[in-house]
């Protein structure tokens, strides 16, 4: 599949509110109440990526595990999460010149176990999830991610900072990995965040969403009704750019293909659908994780590991596919 220069289609998007009605920032989208607008982007592919297919290897994707990504708003910086056997994962970037993707180098910021950048629409925001210990709050449990915001400056990216509680809840003596993990903080509007983690006591990683205000986050609201087991886990959220679809990744729900597999919610009058498996287009005896979507919508990227037999899976490899051929509206048309 041979990358082209300069070939900026427009994919439509009808954007009328945020997540539970909040409405979308105009600043973001340029666009107000409830117009069409038409983002261009950049696209990455002559011909049309129809089926999943691996982001560009030997670049982007390569013998190691590659994951979690997040592109700049203009589409030609990709920041990713890849982790070498024997070594901590880390934060890479790379940039695009219209035809491929440049050699990924180490973020600046990337000093610890890190992973799962997340960008803001503006490109002001970047939050990121690390095992670095915060100051005067110290982990007393076992494995424990936190997530650490950096603002854009002329400069580049100030310092991290981390999170305040309850968003970032550190572990109790005995507590372990999922307790109190939260490592990604995905925004469609810059406004409104939303993020998944297991707080004592529940029955597993639920999703939540938070109000940003520029300087204070407001306090955490749970999403309830994606399945009739609350203790299901729901990894990873994330909006689709025109807010209307719930993406996570769970394993051991209903309909479930593999050992982890990738749903999708529909947003209605009275909130958040059942969730729904997304599909073999996507889903396979695998595993497959990490939804993403590119700054305008028009490419949808997920993660895929081989499943060797024995619960033992291959590394993870970034893969991508256009939207539309997730074929969303179907999904839940009989429901």
């Amino acid at each position: 599949m041979k990358p082209i220069a300069g070939n900026t289609t427009t994919l439509r998007l009808k954007v009328c509110r945020a997540l539970f009605g909040i409405a979308l920032s105009s600043a973001a989208f340029g666009l107000s109440g409830c117009d069409e607008a038409e983002p261009e982007g950049v696209r990455y592919s002559n011909s049309p990526v129809t089926v999943a297919t691996r982001f560009f290897p030997g670049s982007i994707t390569s013998e190691h595990n590659e994951f979690d990504l997040a592109l700049m708003p203009d589409g030609q910086r990709i920041y990713f999460t890849r982790r070498i056997e024997g070594e901590v994962q880390k934060i890479l970037y790379s940039d695009f010149d219209g035809t491929t993707w440049s050699d990924p180098v180490l973020a600046p910021f990337s000093t610890d176990r890190d992973e799962t950048p997340a960008v803001s629409p503006d490109g002001r925001y970047m939050h990121f999830g690390s095992q670095r210990e915060i100051p005067g709050r110290p982990n007393l449990g076992g494995f424990d991610m936190n997530v650490w915001r950096m603002e854009r400056t002329e400069a580049g990216w100030s310092e991290p900072v981390p999170l305040p509680a309850p968003l970032n809840l550190v572990q109790a003596e005995g507590e372990n990995w999922p307790i109190a993990q939260n490592n990604l903080m995905s925004t469609i509007d810059g406004e409104t965040y939303i993020f998944g983690t297991m707080n004592p006591g529940a029955p597993g990683i639920q999703a939540y969403t938070t109000t940003f205000d520029g300087s204070d986050y407001s306090e955490p609201e749970l999403i309830e009704g994606l399945f009739e087991d609350p203790s299901t886990w729901i990894y990873s959220p994330i909006l689709s750019p025109d807010g209307r679809y719930l993406f996570f990744n769970t394993y051991e729900a209903p309909d479930g293909i593999g050992g982890e597999d990738i749903y999708v919610s529909q947003r209605t009058e009275s909130g958040w659908s059942r969730a729904v498996n997304l599909g073999p287009v996507v889903n396979s005896e695998g595993e497959e994780g990490s939804p993403r979507f590119s700054p305008d919508g028009y490419y949808f990227f997920f993660v895929h590991a081989d499943n060797l037999g024995d619960d033992e899976y291959g590394s993870w490899d970034i893969h991508y596919i256009e939207t539309e051929y997730l074929e969303l509206e179907s999904l839940f048309d009989s429901r």
